[in-house]
């Protein structure tokens, strides 16, 4: 079993510790020049890189335009994208970016437009190597294109992007030798995805398929829909924390578990009792971007509130935690 504290490598790329930084939107941020990120977004994630996370993995960014340098694929995105990575990297951090491919109906897609978004998918993984980036992560959750593609239920489709698990996800396992022979070697390829898809057997399917295929990392969130089933009575994360511990038993690859983690107990408990090898912490990094420094120095952690609405989806300067820890710092000075 190992201590948060305790690093771990894995394609060659040394991570200091088992807090993750996952992937966020910051939706009232502002882009620079036109662009879709600015300075406002390198600033942010070099102040959660001096955090103490040993990995931060970028909000998700969508695929389309990657093979033409459009949209957020643009000179003047790559740029700024190319600071973050370097801001991490600064501070020891591992740095990858999620990838997204919108959210389309996958029933009525073409097989010409599939193959159109998987060139993007392989660009968008080309791009983040040369952006200097350690690896990236494909997001096959929360309801959106890649995670309808992967469910079982959700996915309708007779032709060789469905039906059985290796179809369905095939728009990933089919250019993942692609990608290895264009990316650095050491460049990691990971899969956010939910346990149930819709059950957890399809869940655990796709995981074991990601593994044969080559992935080097999974992040275990939820699917088209939360995870139902309640975690044990005696276990003191969430359910879907939960989830990444059923995936991790099934698979030989790292897995980061995420969910609802705000205490240093959570974290401790999740990675010290080898429920999954990372701890993911989201909103409790939005409240206190030293929420991985204070947990390896067990100091007080200035807790997300749990509001039942993230006002970082509409305005982050709202966010009760991180005014009260402005208001802290202020008092200090």
């Amino acid at each position: 079993m190992a201590l948060v504290s305790d690093p771990i490598t894995i394609r060659g790329n040394k991570i200091k510790n088992r807090i993750v930084m996952v992937p966020m939107v910051t939706f009232s941020f502002h882009g620079d020049d036109g662009a879709y990120y600015g300075m406002q977004h390198v600033e942010h994630y070099a102040q959660h890189a001096q955090g103490g996370a040993g990995m931060i993995i970028v909000q998700a960014t969508n695929v389309s335009g990657a093979a033409t340098s459009t949209n957020q694929w643009s000179a003047d995105n790559r740029r700024f994208l190319t600071q973050i990575a370097k801001s991490c990297h600064r501070q020891g951090v591992t740095a990858m970016i999620q990838l997204a491919c919108g959210n389309l109906d996958i029933n009525i897609l073409s097989i010409s437009e599939i193959q159109l978004i998987q060139k993007d998918m392989k660009q968008a993984c080309i791009c983040a190597g040369e952006m200097g980036f350690d690896g990236a992560e494909f997001h096959f959750a929360h309801g959106f294109t890649l995670c309808k593609m992967l469910d079982a239920a959700e996915n309708r489709r007779t032709d060789q992007f469905g039906g059985k698990i290796e179809n369905r996800t095939r728009i990933l396992t089919e250019i993942l030798p692609e990608i290895r022979a264009q990316v650095p070697p050491n460049f990691l390829v990971g899969v956010r995805m939910g346990e149930y898809q819709p059950n957890c057997s399809d869940g655990t399917a796709a995981a074991l398929a990601f593994e044969q295929a080559g992935i080097d990392l999974l992040h275990i969130s939820f699917g088209m829909h939360e995870p139902g089933q309640a975690a044990p009575e005696d276990f003191i994360c969430s359910r879907m924390a939960y989830s990444g511990h059923r995936i991790r038993r099934s698979v030989h690859i790292p897995v980061i578990a995420v969910g609802e983690l705000r205490t240093e107990e959570q974290v401790r408990y999740l990675v010290e009792k080898d429920y999954a090898d990372f701890a993911g912490i989201g909103r409790g990094m939005l409240a206190d971007p030293q929420f991985a420094n204070h947990v390896m120095n067990s100091k007080p952690i200035n807790a997300c509130h749990g509001c039942r609405r993230c006002l970082w989806f509409t305005d982050h300067f709202k966010c009760p935690a991180r005014r009260a820890s402005s208001a802290a710092a202020n008092l200090t000075r």
